[in-house]
């Protein structure tokens, strides 16, 4: 992962990866968390997803502090369809206790989508290059638009995303562990608020929300 930074620094990520321009975000409490300004950082769906569950009598495993370059988290979506157009009506990340069967009109499918975890290596380096500075904050803050692009680019690796024809779609990544320019565009091709979903429930996984 060092050497990949090292290659950011370099030379932009734009000559390697095409990110491209997007509007500046206004949220300026999202954009403060995402500069590292906390005083706690809690993943509230892990600790909601564990509520009722049998409680262990000791631990089985230790805390595992340190990201290794092979660890992957996966995201997991509830989506809706309609069955007839294929148009796609809702998307919500798994385990939320929605029953699908009361939607007889829609289908339903659950998608799922894998990323690698950034270090605090790579989220310096992504703060460095999303800091702009805000007027109504008076200081630099982080861009939470143009974060979440980088989170696209070099941490997703996979999906179970399929075309028309049933079949999955590949994801291609550059040397440096990018999506390549192909990949970039399919990925933007997906429904805004499908991104905005699946970013939300990563940046809470990874406790950057």
């Amino acid at each position: 992962m060092a050497d990949e930074v090292k290659a950011q620094e370099q030379a932009p990520v734009q000559s390697q990866v095409a990110v491209p321009e997007v509007p500046v975000s206004v949220d300026t409490d999202a954009d403060e968390k995402r500069s590292g300004n906390k005083e706690a950082a809690i993943n509230s769906d892990a600790v909601a997803a564990a509520e009722g569950k049998p409680v262990p009598t000791e631990p089985e495993a230790m805390p595992s502090f340190f990201i290794q370059s092979t660890d992957r988290q996966r995201i997991e979506i509830d989506v809706l369809f309609d069955k007839k157009t294929g148009k796609l009506t809702s998307f919500s990340r798994t385990g939320l206790g929605l029953d699908f069967t009361q939607f007889e009109y829609f289908g339903h499918t659950v998608e799922w989508f894998e990323f690698s975890i950034p270090t605090y290596e790579d989220i310096t380096t992504y703060r460095q290059r999303c800091s702009v500075y805000r007027r109504e904050a008076g200081k630099m803050l982080v861009d939470s638009v143009q974060i979440r692009n980088f989170l696209l680019v070099w941490h997703l690796k996979d999906w179970s995303l399929r075309g028309a024809d049933g079949k999955k779609v590949e994801l291609v990544h550059t040397d440096e562990g990018a999506l390549n320019d192909e990949s970039i565009k399919r990925v933007y091709k997906l429904p805004s608020a499908l991104l905005d979903v699946l970013l939300t429930a990563f940046e809470k996984d990874i406790t950057l929300a």
